[in-house]
């Protein structure tokens, strides 16, 4: 579809900078838990072989993909990147034959991966295998457990940890086309070649500051069976949130959100360029009786009514059963002044509890959950309607309720750099 054509361009253009030659990478590095310059190419299922063999011995290593996603409705895995202390392999997915032994590995719990905002590169597993993730440490989860906003970038986060740097702007290049210049190359190796040695620091912080059980726990959210398919009630309670429905709209927009994942899937393109978020939306909330009149949702493409017009229609129709499908949810009152002046504080102070413990507030919560907490009067229940057990409810749920109950007053002081609990903080019993 033509919508695609503009970030192809735009990966043509940057494709082009990446065979240049007018970048300079930054010198890696001589340490003893940084691979150097060399980096194995994988290009067979017997130098697969050779890389698990080497790996297994190792008990862990850093795994990373670059992928097209803007083309298809699975992404199109270009390169795979492995790593351990002492070697660096790339793996050619479009010469190796079978990429099985590979995933089974990132379910193995005898080993355990390292990754950085790896969702998304952890998907195959389950997909291709029947398997999940195992034993995976996200460095980006892991940063804000030590004091690190949350999420951090790779970059940021090796300068952090090791104060080394990565070679960056190749991320939007045709990591389809091949050869790939060794600037692609490069940069695809560093993004696994720093994350033992910046694991290997993290870990050392997270068990001084006590966090590291949080941090583990949070890094195994993922390897749940369905982490990665569509989430039907948090899509469509973001619909919701942008625009309050009725409840006839609420059922037709989850059953157009269902119909868009099947059809995406079926005609492999990615959901929003088969029906665009606002073009569903039109369709949800207005009464659409005809293909023709498809015409008048606005940004809807054509080739998508042509094709799909009588399944969009069946879909929109009032009928059948809801019982397997979320419920409306509760509608807001709007913030009143009184309202947005106790939710900024109560998010400050919970912000401020975060900091002073080394946890970044993104990962516990935002404002709007916090606000949602607040306003559909379901603070009357306790911190359990926002954390009902986990981390999350060890952590900010027993302060949350002594703070807000008058039981617990906490001072704040800036020292060493960073928000800290002050030595004349008192607890009230």
């Amino acid at each position: 579809m033509s919508s695609r054509k503009p970030r192809r361009s735009r990966r043509d253009r940057h494709h082009e900078e990446s065979h240049s030659g007018a970048q300079t990478p930054p010198p890696i590095p001589d340490h003893p838990a940084v691979p150097g310059e060399e980096t194995v190419l994988v290009k067979s299922d017997q130098d697969v072989i050779a890389m698990i063999d080497h790996i297994r011995e190792t008990g862990q290593f850093a795994f990373d993909t670059e992928f097209i996603g803007e083309e298809t409705f699975i992404p199109k895995l270009c390169l795979l990147q492995l790593s351990t202390r002492e070697r660096l392999f790339l793996v050619d997915p479009f010469t190796v034959q079978d990429l099985d032994p590979i995933w089974s590995m990132l379910a193995d719990p005898d080993l355990q991966t390292l990754v950085h905002a790896g969702d998304q590169d952890l998907e195959p597993i389950e997909r291709c295998t029947g398997k999940l993730p195992a034993n995976i440490i996200d460095t980006q989860i892991a940063a804000g457990f030590i004091g690190q906003s949350y999420p951090l970038s790779l970059t940021r986060t090796v300068q952090v940890m090791t104060g080394y740097e990565v070679t960056k702007g190749m991320t939007f290049t045709k990591w389809d086309d091949r050869p790939l210049s060794e600037m692609q190359n490069r940069y695809a190796a560093d993004d696994v070649r720093y994350l033992p040695l910046a694991w290997e620091r993290m870990k050392a912080i997270l068990d001084d500051n006590g966090h590291l059980d949080w941090c583990l726990e949070e890094c195994a959210r993922s390897s749940h069976s369905g982490a990665f398919r569509i989430n039907l009630e948090s899509v469509t309670r973001k619909f919701h949130r942008r625009n309050q429905f009725r409840r006839p709209q609420w059922y037709r927009m989850c059953r157009l959100v269902i119909l868009r994942d099947e059809l995406a899937r079926r005609d492999n393109l990615p959901p929003r360029t088969l029906i665009p978020d606002g073009s569903l939306s039109d369709l949800a909330r207005r009464r659409i009786e005809s293909t023709d009149a498809m015409g008048d949702i606005r940004g809807l493409p054509r080739p998508t009514v042509q094709r799909h017009g009588a399944a969009i229609l069946s879909s929109l129709k009032d009928e059948g059963p809801t019982d397997h499908l979320p419920d409306l949810p509760v509608k807001l009152r709007e913030e009143t002044a009184e309202d947005r002046v106790k939710i900024d504080s109560i998010w400050t102070a919970l912000s401020c509890w975060c900091l002073s413990q080394q946890i970044a507030p993104s990962l516990v919560s935002t404002r709007s959950e916090l606000a949602e907490w607040i306003l559909s009067d379901a603070c009357r229940d306790g911190a359990d309607r926002l954390w009902s057990r986990g981390w999350k409810k060890e952590f900010a749920g027993e302060f949350l309720e002594r703070f807000l109950s008058g039981e617990l007053a906490v001072t704040m002081e800036w020292k060493e750099d960073r928000l800290q609990r002050s030595p004349d903080d008192r607890t009230r019993l």
